[in-house]
């Protein structure tokens, strides 16, 4: 996908929809080593390019949230979304979530809590790098609940 692409694409999100943007030239569990090499070789495209893209195409009134593991080997807690949920100061919300070294049930609980924050329908989110297995997994178990 190229830059003018992905810019488009999140231009084109409306507030409240989900997007997915599969892992890009890795297998499904590549190692951390596999992911460096791949991204110093430019064949991955990581939350960085989506950081300066969605820092041009926000509004004054949008702020931006990534979320993500500080440590890959600690899971998100309920602590680290209501966090994640404080950054939100503003009226809308551009969020990535880096979902690569998540599990279901930390990407589960993140969704639910902007849901029951109020938070989803003000929000462009971005699922990034998201194995098809968790895709798969995420998008069965909340049918009905959110669009992935």
């Amino acid at each position: 996908m190229e830059l003018n692409d992905l810019k488009d694409s999140l231009t084109a999100l409306k507030y409240g929809e989900i997007a997915t943007v599969a892992m890009i030239d890795r297998g499904a569990y590549a190692e951390i080593e596999e992911s460096i090499e791949a991204e110093s070789k430019d064949q991955k495209i990581n939350s960085g390019i989506f950081k300066e893209l969605a820092a041009t195409v926000k509004d004054e009134n949008e702020d931006l949230v990534v979320v993500g593991r500080s440590d890959i080997d600690q899971a998100l807690t309920p602590e680290d979304f209501s966090r994640f949920i404080g950054q939100m100061t503003k009226e809308k919300h551009i969020i990535f979530v880096e979902c690569l070294y998540l599990g279901t049930t930390e990407i589960k609980g993140f969704l639910n809590s902007l849901k029951e924050n109020n938070l989803l329908e003000n929000s462009k989110l971005v699922l990034l790098d998201l194995p098809q297995l968790e895709y798969m997994m995420l998008r069965d178990s909340l049918a009905g609940q959110f669009k992935l």
